[in-house]
């Protein structure tokens, strides 16, 4: 929606509706005018387990293409070719040995091995995955909230 506003802001009276996430129970509710948007989780619609999740959209405006605006949001659909290939792109594999970072001394380093990929859980905000859930050595599970080199970094053999 940001690509979006950022392009045909000037060309959008008016937008409003409800989008379905991934990985998230509660509906994405947003409105906007011209490149003002706001948007947010609403905690007091999840969505029902019998309900059929879709997204609604409604824009308002002048020189908007459907077709294009159409194209634009179908992009943004998960699927598990597009879930394959985050997976392909990610640093490490499952089994590998990894040190995450577990605290803010710049030494709170902790090992332990990649046991599952896109992980989620219920603490986590809607629609968040972590790429890697890691076990520590000491057993416990942890979340790796970024594949970046700063977070979590391949096990240097001494």
């Amino acid at each position: 929606v940001g690509d979006l506003l950022a392009d045909k802001g000037a060309d959008i009276f008016r937008m409003k509706g409800v989008i379905s996430v991934s990985h998230a129970s509660q509906r994405f509710v947003y409105q906007g005018v011209h490149m003002i948007l706001q948007g947010m989780f609403d905690e007091d619609h999840v969505w029902g387990t019998d309900e059929i999740r879709q997204s609604k959209l409604v824009f308002i405006g002048k020189n908007l293409d459907k077709a294009a605006l159409t194209d634009r949001f179908k992009a943004c659909l998960e699927t598990s070719e597009k879930l394959a290939e985050k997976i392909k792109q990610l640093r490490f594999k499952i089994g590998d040995k990894v040190q995450c970072k577990t605290g803010l001394d710049k030494d709170a380093w902790s090992t332990g091995e990649v046991v599952e990929f896109m992980y989620r859980d219920d603490s986590m905000p809607p629609g968040v995955l972590a790429p890697y859930q890691v076990e520590l050595d000491d057993g416990s599970l942890i979340y790796v909230p970024e594949d970046a080199e700063d977070i979590v970094r391949a096990v240097v053999n001494e």
